[in-house]
């Protein structure tokens, strides 16, 4: 997936990421074919998107100021019985050479809960056999499975993450290390206890995201039939919360300290793995500089976004730019990334150490991918020799916070943010599509998350609504939640960096 268009050389910075649409499909209704004409390069095709853009930008200028998530959107939801609805948590924390990658899901459907617990070295890569665990039963367990447990402790602000238990070892590219021929791979006995600290208030997807970028992407859109019926369904609801992470973790006989950046993802609603053609969520973070951003790509819509965190607060950014060197079947080797934001534009370069393949119930790709990040432009350093990946992860050395990242002293956060040691960052994407990008120091998570309006499952059918009222949905993650009492508003370069992933979208990233 390329994050760049025809526009990408503009001395102004980048452009945003462009659908590639065609002709739409012919519907029974012509008011609904606004997109038909869509490719057409004449003065009626350049009067159709100015009209589309238009409407898309008084749309989005009218959204109403409903404030959420509130604190009670922190406790598991209610199965609304749609079979392919799923809630999750995500946690995410990078430091020097190490990277925490821990995910559990709810899927009543299913009677089931899905298990992820990684840890992300540049020589090694430990995580449950197979790369995650898809566990029956326990429905009312809530937050504890398979020896992984979330614990809220103040909502919003403060979680616990603790697990106990066996953890197979992989090498950097993700294949288990085994002793011998067909012998079981090796194993080591882990344990984590950490605490996660809130810095920022929750950011929502598509509420929070700057209202220019969603209008010119919208305009951009096929606005037919299938894009009306996509954003008529539920779509997946979900915030970002960016903080710091910090406690203990042991491998066999091996305990350091852990002190990183976070980010904390928390979704619930129908997911489909398959819904977009590519996707990707980046958090990168260098010193008090943090940032996160999501793209997805759908058929008929290309949708980006996320927000830069500066001295001054937090700002949503204006554009985004992605460019790649991919290798078949691999993680992307190299990660250009472009953001434009109130303060500055950022960009980096990310190389990956470490990567960790899933797939999700074979309906998507997911890619999890440890990086090496620095300043667009410039070269990292040779890496200094490291021990076998079979062994255990060796010991942390005191260390600046840019070491083993690159050269320079500062770092640039794009799509994929900057890091100074080593990155993890996370991209979903279904088979046989391109996958997202990495990024530097930061963390990625992917699957379809923010944007999840592919078709799944049947819907009852429904009174036509303005197109303005379904962009004004298609907008916002959520219409019908309002602000509790005393509830806030959301608000808000560096060069070398390291980074770690996931989304649900694709290279998120989780």
């Amino acid at each position: 997936m390329s994050g760049r268009d025809s526009h990408s050389e503009d001395p102004r910075g980048p452009r945003p990421l462009r659908p590639h649409v065609g002709l739409a499909e012919p519907s029974d209704d012509p008011g609904l074919e606004l997109g038909a004409d869509i490719a057409d390069p004449g003065l009626s095709g350049l009067l159709r998107r100015g009209v589309k853009a238009a409407i898309a930008r008084w749309a989005v200028l009218r959204r109403p100021a409903a404030e959420w998530p509130r604190p009670q959107d922190e406790a598991r939801h209610a199965w609304d019985g749609r079979p392919h609805f799923a809630e999750d948590f995500v946690f995410v924390g990078v430091q020097p050479e190490l990277a925490v990658l821990a995910r559990l899901e709810w899927l009543p459907g299913r009677d089931a809960h899905r298990v992820w617990l990684t840890l992300f070295t540049p020589t090694a890569i430990y995580c449950l056999p197979g790369g995650q665990a898809l566990l029956r039963g326990d429905g009312e367990r809530g937050w504890s499975v398979g020896g992984l447990s979330f614990d809220c402790v103040e909502p919003l602000r403060t979680w616990t993450l603790r697990y106990r238990g066996a953890l197979h070892v992989h090498d950097p590219r993700g294949r288990p290390l085994r002793p011998a021929g067909d012998a079981p791979a090796e194993s080591i006995e882990a344990r984590l206890d950490l605490t996660f600290l809130a810095g920022l208030l929750p950011f929502v997807p598509g509420t929070d995201d700057d209202p220019d970028l969603l209008a010119r992407q919208l305009g951009a859109a096929a606005w037919d039939t299938r894009l009306l019926r996509a954003v008529r369904r539920h779509p997946l609801r979900g915030y970002v919360q960016a903080g710091d992470l910090h406690g203990t973790i042991t491998l066999g006989r091996d305990l350091r300290a852990f002190g990183g950046a976070a980010l904390r993802v928390h979704n619930w609603g129908v997911r489909d793995w398959g819904a977009s053609d590519a996707a990707m969520q980046c958090f990168a973070t260098l010193g008090p500089l943090r940032t996160w951003v999501h793209t997805a790509r759908f058929p008929w819509v290309s949708l980006s976004g996320g927000f830069v965190q500066r001295p001054g607060g937090v700002v949503p950014i204006r554009d985004l730019g992605v460019t790649q060197e991919r290798r078949p079947g691999r993680a992307p080797a190299r990660t250009g990334l472009a953001v434009e934001a109130p303060g500055g534009p950022l960009a980096l370069e990310a190389e990956t150490v470490a990567e960790l393949p899933l797939d999700m119930d074979g309906r998507g790709h997911l890619d999890i991918a440890l990086v090496r990040v620095h300043a667009g432009g410039e070269r990292p350093p040779p890496p200094a020799p490291r021990a076998p990946a079979s062994s255990p992860a060796p010991r942390a050395r005191p260390r600046s916070r840019t070491a083993g990242a690159s050269a320079s002293p500062s770092a640039a956060c794009s799509r994929a943010p900057p890091r100074a040691p080593a990155d993890l960052s996370v991209r979903a994407c279904p088979p046989d599509h391109a996958r997202a990008a990495r990024l530097g120091r930061s963390i990625r998570l992917v699957h379809p998350m923010t944007c999840s309006f592919g078709p799944v499952g049947r819907t009852a059918p429904r009174p036509r609504r303005s197109a303005a009222r379904i962009l004004r949905r298609l907008c916002s993650l959520d219409r019908s939640t309002r602000a509790a009492p005393g509830s806030r508003r959301y608000s808000g370069d560096f060069h070398e960096a390291t980074a770690l992933r996931w989304h649900d979208h694709s290279d998120m990233s989780f």
